[in-house]
């Protein structure tokens, strides 16, 4: 797992790239409770509605091993 930086909240695809797993783990973390997320509004180009995750939930995360190999690209 890659050390996260200081941010005030990570989007879906940051905290795949974080974890090292796929954007449809997250998703699924998310949904099971294991990582603490809320909606909300991010600012980029345009304003778009996207799932905020708390940087302390993404640092004690534990990605199981099968996992992380679903979300490795070759």
């Amino acid at each position: 797992m890659k050390k996260p930086t200081k941010k005030t909240f990570y989007t879906i695809t940051e905290a795949a790239k974080v974890l090292g797993i796929s954007r449809p783990g997250v998703h699924d973390a998310i949904k099971k409770g294991r990582l603490k997320a809320k909606e909300g509004k991010i600012i980029r180009r345009v304003v778009t509605k996207a799932w905020k995750i708390d940087p302390k939930s993404l640092q004690s995360y534990e990605v199981a091993l099968h996992k992380q190999a679903a979300g490795k690209k070759t």
